[in-house]
């Protein structure tokens, strides 16, 4: 059965950009795994933290229209507040070509870029890692390639397919066995100025 790739929710506001520039918050984001909602004592045990310390990031997302509450689950002798994304993936609209949403941009895909150095230190430095085998769960390259119209296309249509294997879709947590992996995988095609000889 394939995984049906939700249409992305466009991110185009300043506030919708200044709720994702923050690191932590991209972090909760990246929670949302499966297609179950958390509550903030879900998020607090998952990043290792006190819940207290991320409700007012959470507010900022959902204040955003990031992520919403989809109900209330008992916890002890309260309810607690559950959530999910808005949309299974977030495009960034850059469309209009203005400064402060280039810049915006730059910084958002900058966080996205210091934690994948994190993940990167974090993956060399673990026994876990397999950069060799049938399945490795370590691979990172960075090569710059004069691309034709052709090749271009194929580069697309091979990350059009990674996106389509890991968006999160439909996916519940009751699909994941006991020998799933988390893994982080960051993707970036940019056309490169100046480099035409």
């Amino acid at each position: 059965m394939g995984i049906r790739i939700k249409p992305a929710k466009k991110i185009a506001d300043a506030n919708q950009r200044a709720a994702l520039a923050s690191p932590l918050r991209l972090e909760i984001l990246n929670l949302f795994a499966s297609a179950e909602p958390l509550s903030i004592s879900d998020m607090a045990t998952m990043m290792n933290r006190s819940a207290g310390s991320l409700y007012h990031h959470v507010h900022i997302l959902e204040e955003a229209g990031i992520v919403r509450q989809t109900g209330t689950r008992p916890k002890g002798k309260r309810h607690e507040a559950l959530y999910l994304p808005t949309a299974a993936r977030f495009e960034y609209d850059t469309s209009s070509g203005e400064e402060e949403t280039i810049a915006s941009a730059v910084k958002l895909m900058s966080t996205g870029f210091r934690m994948a150095e994190r993940d990167l230190e974090a993956a060399l430095r673990s026994d876990d890692s397999a950069m060799e085998g049938p399945d490795p769960n370590f691979y990172a390259f960075r090569m710059h390639v004069r691309a034709s119209p052709e090749l271009l296309a194929k580069i697309n249509e091979h990350m059009n397919a990674v996106l389509e294997l890991i968006s999160p879709g439909e996916i519940t947590s009751s699909e994941f066995g006991p020998d799933d992996q988390h893994v982080s995988l960051t993707l970036a095609l940019l056309p490169i100025k100046g480099r035409d000889q």
